[in-house]
């Protein structure tokens, strides 16, 4: 896949992680949002004041001045028709216009003819937005010389909605210094939907206000087209810029956060780009389906650089039909999860040996080993540069450790005499490649036994560990480790005894090492058997690695990229019910209940 490609720890990027969604998958999440929600219509009222400006009035004002009479209930109306009462109460009020609106998609309409509602424009990083309506009506007056002339009242077809389009830069979608509170609040979402069709939507509705959006699905000239001209782009936009309200009063409904862990990540910071897909034989940009919108994520207060184009496509068009989009963890801060939580298990293997040699008497000389547990915190240290061994993992992560110890006993004055030293060492790297996290591990006791003059020295036990991760994602984002079993090497010498060791202390030192070597093998065993069930626990822990965006997303595989990038395609979690219903209707394809 492209996304194999990802380098986000090159200094030309720096982000902490990316989510790139295609342009395609965007609408097609979005429309299947719009549809299968209902949304609460706004209803705005005008007067006009005694210069025949608009002004707002509240309805319940309105109600006073109309007796009661709804505008918006009234059927279209012109001086040629007899004066009912409702027209009579409007023509007696100040009443100018007024509209009532839901976001949405209206019931009726085929749901394989909604137009797209986002289109990315990666020459100048911006989207053109499609606001929709699942209903709308607007009502104005046309008042003469003697008074109220007529009354349009006219609504959307329920299958061809208006849209108001508007181009929105990406940019001012976190320029919100002077929305209200509660607005700013929603605007800088970094939580489990900031990456949600939902949040987005959001972001387009209030960005849009910067401009006054074009209005298409009616005919331009027709009353209708002025009406809304003057009422919706006209007097109701520019009312909600100049007290910075959001489009229609749109909210955002959270998805059901039950089933979903929180990330282990959590974003501080957050920017949007476009990046066009570059076919890799034309070098053309021709296929806008694939062109993606890129969530751009800081952690950790981390500093959020400027945004740049990337060399490489997210989406392939042999991935288009499979995945919506990929999310890429920058590798430095896998790694450091990783050396983080892996470190834990390192006091597993770290062990200061306590060497004793002492006589009794001055007739016979004794040799003891144990080990003491060394408690103190032990972490990875990270490899820089990155080396790839033979089999193409490369290395990311080592550790070493090494602890001596030695005494000497007896006298040679009264010819019992000897000494006993231990050098402890333990090792541990990590590597990864594709989608797996190999840990090799060593454990090794150097020990040196002297017997009235009587030595040998050697690796008593040796022993290498290799383990091997594969990891997977679930639909959550919740990574889950395969743990093979441990590939135990047995390093361990057997040390020449001299025919002069054995002639000096008599043949005692070779049970002095037969017994030193067996409970050395014995124990090392232990400590590394230990520590790979410390280090395989510790991968599929409650602590365990969580993507971020899990209650927006389903994630369907993972893999470490070239430059070691945690990466992981994406679907939008698809909405059900009606939509799915009603596409199969009008495509004709029987859908088993």
């Amino acid at each position: 896949m492209s996304a194999n490609q990802s380098n986000l720890g090159n200094p030309q990027y720096g982000y902490d992680l990316v989510v790139a969604t295609t342009q395609e998958s965007i609408n097609a999440t979005m429309k299947e949002y719009l549809y299968n929600t209902v949304f609460t219509p706004v209803k705005m009222y005008w007067n006009q004041d005694n210069d025949g400006n608009p002004v707002p009035v509240s309805y319940d004002d309105l109600m006073q001045q109309t007796n009661g009479t709804d505008p918006l209930t009234v059927h279209s109306w012109n001086s040629s028709d007899p004066m009912t009462p409702e027209i009579q109460n409007i023509n007696n009020s100040n009443f100018y216009f007024a509209f009532e609106a839901a976001i949405g998609i209206p019931s009726e309409m085929d749901p394989s003819q909604i137009p797209d509602i986002v289109t990315l424009q990666v020459n100048s990083n911006s989207v053109v937005f499609s606001l929709l309506c699942a209903q709308f009506t607007v009502v104005t007056c046309n008042f003469g010389r003697h008074g109220l002339l007529s009354l349009l009242n006219v609504s959307q077809p329920e299958n061809a909605p208006w849209m108001f389009t508007s181009t929105v830069a990406l940019k001012d979608i976190f320029d919100n210094e002077n929305l209200p509170p509660d607005v700013q609040k929603e605007l800088n979402n970094l939580g489990p939907n900031a990456f949600s069709v939902q949040q987005l939507l959001f972001d387009l509705d209030n960005a849009a206000l910067e401009s006054v959006p074009v209005i298409s699905g009616i005919e331009p000239g027709t009353p209708a087209y002025n009406a809304l001209s003057q009422v919706f782009t006209g007097a109701y936009f520019e009312a909600m810029k100049k007290t910075a309200q959001p489009v229609l009063n749109y909210s955002i409904l959270p998805n059901n956060p039950n089933d979903y862990d929180p990330s282990t990540f959590t974003l501080t910071d957050l920017a949007l780009e476009v990046s066009p897909y570059v076919d890799p034989t034309t070098k053309k940009q021709d296929v806008p389906d694939l062109n993606t919108l890129n969530y751009l994520g800081a952690i950790n207060d981390n500093s959020l650089p400027a945004s740049v184009q990337f060399s490489w496509n997210w989406i392939d068009q042999s991935e288009e039909a499979d995945f919506n989009g990929v999310v890429s963890i920058r590798s430095d801060n896998f790694i450091e999860w990783i050396r983080s939580q892996f470190s834990l298990s390192l006091n597993s293997i770290t062990f200061k040996p306590n060497c004793k040699c002492w006589d009794e008497n001055w007739i016979e000389l004794y040799y003891q080993i144990s080990f003491d547990p060394d408690a103190s915190p032990q972490s990875y240290s990270v490899i820089n540069p990155r080396t790839t061994d033979s089999g193409g993992f490369t290395q990311v992560l080592n550790f070493n450790y090494s602890q001596y110890s030695g005494q000497d006993g007896g006298s040679p004055w009264y010819g019992v005499w000897g000494n006993l030293s231990c050098t402890y060492t333990s090792a541990s790297t990590i590597a990864i490649k594709g989608n797996q996290i190999k840990v090799n591990t060593s454990v090794n006791a150097f020990v040196h036994v002297n017997v009235e003059g009587g030595v040998t020295e050697g690796n008593f036990a040796s022993y290498a560990s290799e383990v091997i991760y594969t990891l997977s994602v679930n639909q959550y984002g919740n990574l889950v480790a395969n743990v093979s079993p441990p590939n135990v090497t047995d390093n361990s010498e057997n040390p020449d005894i001299s025919g002069w060791s054995k002639f000096t202390s008599l043949g005692t030192v070779n049970d002095v090492i037969d017994a030193e070597r067996s409970y050395l093998q014995g124990i090392l065993t232990d400590f590394m058997d230990g520590f790979d069930n410390s280090i395989s626990g510790v991968a599929n822990s409650p602590q365990k690695f969580v993507f971020p965006g899990g209650n927006t997303f389903t994630f369907k595989d993972v893999v470490f990229s070239d430059y070691q990038d945690l990466v992981s395609h994406i679907t939008y979690v698809q909405p059900t019910g009606e939509y799915a219903q009603k596409l199969a209707q009008f495509n004709k394809i029987v859908i088993e209940e």
